[in-house]
């Protein structure tokens, strides 16, 4: 298949497939049927040709019949034959001859047995022979004693004919002719306009006898000439002197020698071939102006299809770009102007529900937002494995204690907005604000294998960035900083409410102990508690085992790890440390208290353990008085919330 870059190509290339074969066709169809009249008509001159040949032939034949028959009734020559005057006779011949005014040529008298009286033409022979004999016999079968035909004299034929002599009976034989000379054939192109030839053939020789064309067409004609065109009474084409000209023979007689005299009837083709062309040059043009104003009108066309067309490709590039705010018009009524009406609706409809998108994503987050467009709102949901996080600004309380509620608020949507684009940055979504805190969630609605990884990384960027926010000494003095809980889960997401109004959101258990776990971040003093499964779903950071703990509420027990980094920036130092932590824990939960006593009162000197490791003393002197069961797992359970 082709490929075309402009829709006004293909317009051109079809016309031109469509138009230039019917172009084509008929022009060949209409040069044919030219040619073919051109031929017709030439035919037709060549025939007329030889019917004027025919005719002029057969009126001169009656001419001689008269001179002929007014000579046999004259008195004097008869008397002069009775006499046997021979010289009377032959001047009698020539007085005849001169009184024809060129219709006559010659005249010969013969007694019955053909012996030659006298011969005008003094040929010499005294008995007859050869054609003049078998004319003679031809006179004798005749009713009217009569005979004609075409006999050679020297180099020349003559029409001839034979009539008889009554004294009162037949005493002999008139023989008149004329010559079918150069005088004939000219007078014969006078009356037809075609050239004529008189040429006398014996195989292999040809020999032009008198003939109306010029010498270098003669020379030519007798270099062109062929024994099948001589046979075949049909109209040939022959070229001479680089001019063509139809041309007919006509066979006039054939000799005992086998020889033959042969007529030739030639037409040019040059006023006829001129005609043509002249009119193939007017189909011609007219083709081209036929072809150049199709061109013009499929242009035009293409452009009124186009130029809207390239209208329409802009306004939806500049749409397909977040450009809403275009509009076409066309004044066309017909499907393109149905299709520039469509777009601005389109245009339209995407302006309206991008500003409902913007009013979303600034209720809700954008991939929500996203969701709730392009989906029906059904209060319904689906379950799905989510990372949730909880992030409350910790010591924000005191602060504000400090300051009237005009100065809190804008330090307030500086947190916010800083937790708010951190959890975009990595692709998780702000489910909502609770005062100060935050409840961001991973996996909805879009989810990745890379949603735990993400909530990791956010929380690492809050924990980093929070205790930076604030500008003026007070608010850096109160000592606030962030608290995150993760925990990943199972729950169900959708859209929550009634159908007047929906908040899209999450439930389940997991939601309650990403909530406890960030709240067990006071009582633990760190800045984030990560869950087990939370752990198990980002293996790729570096974590501290804090402890097993059953939270206020639930049986089933949660191990807490607190977040301290990826593995590129924790240093040897910080391993060392989270090693001796967790052998610490160790003993405590092999319920070797004395190891574990020392191992935390050793770490209370360091400031990041010391709210754990009081904690965890404090529990050693409890189980000391009151110590667990054998079985017990190190699990410590909560009677009440933190």
């Amino acid at each position: 298949m082709f490929a075309f870059r402009t829709f006004r190509t293909r317009l051109i290339i079809f016309l031109l497939i469509l138009l230039l074969p019917v172009l084509g066709g008929s022009f060949y169809y209409v040069n044919q049927n030219s040619q073919q009249y051109t031929d017709q008509t030439i035919n037709h001159y060549l025939q007329q040709g030889a019917n004027v040949f025919d005719y002029t032939r057969r009126e001169q034949s009656q001419t001689l019949l008269a001179i002929m028959s007014s000579l046999t009734w004259d008195y004097g020559f008869r008397a002069a034959y009775g006499t046997q005057d021979t010289a009377t006779i032959y001047d009698a011949a020539l007085n005849v001859l001169s009184r024809s005014m060129g219709s006559v040529d010659m005249l010969m008298i013969t007694d019955l047995s053909g012996y030659v009286v006298i011969d005008t033409q003094l040929q010499g022979f005294t008995n007859l022979t050869g054609p003049w004999s078998e004319l003679l016999d031809t006179a004798r079968q005749d009713n009217e004693g009569r005979a004609t035909g075409i006999i050679m004299i020297g180099d020349m034929p003559f029409q001839v004919l034979a009539v008889p002599l009554y004294l009162p009976r037949q005493v002999a034989w008139i023989i008149g002719g004329f010559a079918l000379d150069q005088d004939f054939v000219e007078t014969v192109k006078n009356n037809t306009s075609s050239e004529i030839s008189l040429v006398r053939y014996n195989e292999p020789y040809l020999e032009v006898i008198a003939t109306t064309l010029d010498e270098v067409s003669e020379t030519m004609l007798q270099r062109e000439l062929d024994v099948e065109m001589l046979s075949q009474n049909t109209p040939r084409r022959v070229t001479l002197s680089s001019e063509e000209f139809g041309t007919l023979p006509r066979r006039l007689s054939t000799a005992s020698d086998g020889s033959e005299v042969l007529m030739l009837i030639q037409r040019s083709y040059s006023e006829n071939m001129a005609n043509q062309e002249r009119f193939e040059a007017s189909l011609v043009t007219f083709y081209a102006l036929a072809l150049v104003a199709s061109l013009a009108a499929v242009l035009l066309l293409a452009r009124s299809i186009t130029h809207p067309l390239q209208r329409l490709a802009v306004m939806v590039s500049k749409i397909e770009q977040g450009d809403f705010d275009q509009r076409v018009h066309l004044r066309a009524r017909d499907e393109l102007g149905q299709l520039a009406y469509s777009v601005n609706s389109m245009a339209a409809g995407l302006e309206e529900k991008e500003k409902v998108r913007d009013m979303l994503g600034k209720v809700v987050s954008r991939q929500i937002a996203e969701e709730l467009l392009k989906r029906p709102v059904r209060l319904a949901g689906e379950e799905k494995i989510v990372t949730i996080m909880f992030a409350d600004i910790r010591g924000f309380t005191t602060y504000c204690e400090k300051h009237q509620p005009h100065e809190i608020l804008p330090t307030l949507n500086k947190f916010l907005s800083t937790i708010s684009r951190i959890v975009d940055a990595n692709n998780g979504i702000i489910d909502k604000y609770n005062g100060d805190s935050v409840m961001a969630l991973f996996a909805v609605p879009l989810t990745s294998d890379q949603d735990a990884n993400n909530a990791m990384k956010a929380g690492l960027e809050i924990i980093a960035e929070l205790p930076h926010i604030g500008s003026d000494e007070t608010f850096m003095a109160t000592g606030v900083d962030g608290s995150i809980g993760i925990h990943t889960g199972l729950v169900v997401a959708g859209n929550l409410g009634s159908p007047d109004r929906l908040n899209y959101s999450v439930i389940g258990d997991p939601v309650n102990l990403a909530a406890r776990l960030e709240s067990l971040t006071r009582l633990y003093e760190v800045s984030n508690i990560v869950s087990g499964e939370s752990r198990a779903a980002a293996p790729d950071f570096i974590y501290r085992e804090m402890d097993r703990v059953r939270v206020f509420g639930k049986t089933t027990p949660v191990i807490m790890y607190e977040l301290v980094g990826k593995p590129e920036s924790v240093s040897a130092t910080q391993l060392a440390k989270i090693a001796r932590y967790e052998s610490a824990l160790a003993h405590y939960r092999q319920q070797h208290w004395d190891e574990a006593e020392a191992e935390f009162q050793k770490m209370l000197e360091d400031e990041i353990y010391q709210g754990q490791c009081r904690l965890f003393l404090i529990r050693i002197r409890q189980f000391r008085k009151s110590p667990p069961p054998a079985d017990w797992e190190g699990i410590y359970a909560f009677d009440r919330k933190a």
